[in-house]
């Protein structure tokens, strides 16, 4: 049997993955609970594989306007079907489905370190994911075993959701947040340099 090479940022994300896939059971978020398990999963196959993890079908480069066309509609479904129902979750499902398969190239290799600039950048972001993280989690397990009732503990300790409702609650708060939403993603796919 092969050895395990045990890389530190590797157990990191697998410890991150395996806190979030606890936390979201705990909390009885079955469909979070899920996702985060499964994403457990991929990272100990590759872990034990050797090698990374490649899609069930062959990638292919999407043209840019066929990518635009179904971020519209998927950003559609989010603003005009109510929030936390069925349709928006198949809305999040198929965006994340798509992009997994849009993005996922396990062929790139980085044979150079990032720059100073690009370290410093990537922390930062990190700390701010990791406080926000802290924060959510903490203000739902104070919420969750207060005394106090559920309504006053979740007003007491409020989760980023609880803040962003008041805002999310109106059309142009949703148009706005999924708007940015699809951006920040056709973003991080580099849409714009694609053909």
């Amino acid at each position: 049997m092969r050895r395990i090479i045990w890389k530190r940022s590797t157990l990191l994300w697998l410890l991150a993955l395996a806190i979030m896939a606890g936390f979201q059971w705990w909390r009885g978020a079955r469909i979070d609970g899920v996702l985060f398990t499964v994403a457990v999963i991929l990272v100990v196959v590759d872990l034990v594989k050797g090698s990374l993890v490649e899609p069930f079908i062959r990638r292919h480069t999407v043209p840019r306007g066929v990518i635009l066309a179904c971020a519209a509609l998927v950003g559609v479904t989010l603003v005009v079907t109510p929030r936390n129902g069925w349709l928006a979750l198949a809305g999040v499902i198929i965006a994340g489905a798509g992009v997994t398969l849009l993005a996922w190239d396990p062929q790139r290799v980085r044979d150079v370190r990032p720059d100073t600039a690009v370290r410093r950048s990537s922390t930062i972001w990190a700390l701010l994911a990791i406080s926000l993280c802290v924060w959510e989690a903490l203000a739902l397990v104070i919420s969750a075993t207060s005394p106090l009732a559920a309504t006053i503990a979740l007003q007491a300790f409020p989760t980023v959701s609880v803040l962003l409702d008041p805002f999310l609650q109106s059309w142009v708060g949703q148009t706005f947040f999924v708007g940015c939403w699809m951006l920040a993603g056709l973003g991080l796919l580099r849409l714009w340099s694609r053909p």
